[in-house]
């Protein structure tokens, strides 16, 4: 098997005095934390308490992107061409499908799957690097805040963290060629997998792995194969992309995404990083490191993929680029990667504070026993010049994480009217934009003559409309992506309102607004 044994290292590529002091002596920890078996047992306790949180909780991350990509790949069986979908991610349509099919719930319990796969391939990746207390990688895995909540959406995301860790995993392995071709998958569940790919072939170059070369380019071959014979188009992966190269959505800070990485990871992990960063420069300095294959992996495709795709999100939003809407969720992608930057730069922290295996033992616990206790606290913030609050949602509440979304009870209030309503509402088109929707009212999304569209691309499609439609109308969709205002709609006399309701956008915080949803009927 790929995994079974660790790569032989030179002890000048290992981390200094971390490989000989923790496992060659015979230390506790190494029987503690170093063995696969107490590791495996504590993935299966956090990966099982993840499928019960799965079967409780009704939040779905968010109520747009989350919902869409879950319908994408719950229709597919019935309208295949969802399949090939650009904006839907075919490979993740295609590996979703089978789940989705149960359900949102069949949805969340592949990606609390997916998820447990890539911390045990950090757990790995940790082992590999001869870091000390490589079992702490699960740990700060399900202890970052948003990667845990993101587990019980329908993102793409999850998918795409596991395809890189497993890539830099069999990189680290020298499994070259399987690294190469698993890498070339990624573009199909992420577009950013384009950019990574551009970092991998330099990372092949500089191994001098000439034959794996040409593998980076698998993904993109078969998908373009298979679209030349389904939709007549070998170009179509370009052809369809459905990002603008202006965004629509404006532009923000260059420093907008670092600002939200306590948010992704809490307060403790986002310092170990630094720390992280800190000793992977110090060993930077060091010309002995360089000439050994692991060091080169370690840095550019575990520092350097976290660098360069920190970099591309923040230069598409800062200069409103590529659709870019800001989303920090993306963040999560990096996660299994981030929480083995965390861990060296524990073991860096814990050297430079005590010598000694036993007493660094007590110092990581010390910080383990802290991430687990603010994890659960209030959120520790502060509020920069510009107005960010850094450090918002950096922990996990029940009733805020977990409960359904506001715009998604209203959604279900505004459901329920209808059909208590009508009697003969399903005899009837039903129009909106918000794709949850489609849930309660299990209606097939992809179907025009049961959801006729409003908008052809970002224009608003009205005119079309069959007499008789119902519309729901939601306070963000409908405004910001089909650019119908609600006056669009109430002055026009085509359209008779038969039910509104609003709620607050963030229960118990009026400041922050209101979610505002009106149905229309469509009467001539």
């Amino acid at each position: 098997m790929v995994f079974d044994a660790l790569p032989t290292t030179p002890a000048s590529a290992r981390w200094p005095a971390l490989g000989r002091g923790y496992f060659g002596q015979g230390s506790p920890l190494c029987s503690r934390w170093g063995g696969k078996l107490p590791a495996f047992a504590l993935l299966a306790l956090l990966y099982l308490t993840s499928l019960v949180v799965a079967f409780l909780t009704e939040n779905t991350y968010d109520g747009g992107d989350s919902i869409y990509h879950y319908l994408f790949a719950h229709f597919a069986f019935q309208h295949p061409e969802n399949l090939l979908n650009a904006w839907a991610k075919p490979l993740f349509t295609l590996l979703a499908s089978g789940p989705a099919q149960a359900g949102f719930l069949g949805m969340k319990l592949f990606q609390c799957t997916v998820v447990a796969a890539s911390v045990w391939l950090a757990y790995l990746l940790a082992r590999t690097l001869r870091l000390p207390w490589p079992a702490l990688a699960i740990v700060f895995c399900y202890g970052a805040p948003d990667y845990f909540r993101i587990q019980f959406s329908g993102l793409t995301e999850p998918l795409f963290g596991l395809v890189l860790v497993g890539a830099v995993v069999l990189a680290a392995h020298n499994k070259y060629s399987w690294s190469a071709l698993t890498v070339s998958w990624l573009p199909f569940v992420r577009s950013e997998g384009f950019v990574l790919l551009g970092l991998w072939g330099v990372y092949l170059l500089w191994q001098r792995q000439w034959k794996a070369l040409p593998l980076l380019g698998l993904g993109y071959g078969v998908y373009s194969l298979v679209g030349g014979v389904f939709l007549g188009n070998f170009g179509w992966v370009f052809s369809s992309n459905p990002y603008l190269v202006n965004s629509q959505y404006g532009s923000g800070k260059w420093v907008h995404f670092l600002e939200h990485i306590p948010t992704l990871l809490g307060w403790i992990p986002t310092a170990l990083v630094l720390l992280g960063g800190v000793v992977m420069a110090s060993r930077m300095l060091r010309r002995s490191f360089w000439s050994h294959s692991l060091f080169r992996t370690e840095l550019l495709l575990l520092y350097g993929n976290i660098a360069v795709f920190m970099l591309f999100h923040s230069a598409a939003w800062a200069l409103g680029l590529f659709s870019s809407f800001g989303m920090t969720r993306v963040l999560t992608v990096l996660a299994p990667l981030f929480a083995v930057v965390s861990l060296a730069g524990l073991a860096g922290a814990s050297q430079l504070i005590v010598p000694g295996p036993r007493a660094q033992a007590s110092v990581a616990v010390v910080v383990v026993s802290a991430l687990i206790v603010m994890l659960f606290r209030n959120d520790y913030t502060y509020t920069t010049p510009t107005g960010t609050a850094v450090g918002w949602h950096s922990t996990l509440h029940w009733h805020r994480d977990f409960l359904k979304l506001p715009d998604l009870q209203l959604a279900d209030k505004g459901t329920r009217w209808l059909k208590q309503h009508d009697a003969s509402w399903m005899w009837h088109p039903i129009a909106f934009e918000h794709t949850y929707y489609a849930i309660p009212l299990q209606l097939d999304l992809y179907n025009p003559v049961l959801r006729p569209p409003m908008r052809h691309e970002w224009t608003p499609h009205l005119e079309d409309l069959p007499v008789g439609t119902y519309v729901f109308w939601d306070g963000w969709f409908c405004p910001v992506d089909a650019h119908i205002p609600l006056t669009m709609l109430s002055r026009d006399t085509r359209f008779k309102a038969l039910w509104c309701d609003s709620t607050l956008a963030f229960p118990g915080w009026q400041e922050g607004g209101y979610f505002k949803a009106v149905l229309f009927e469509k009467t001539n």
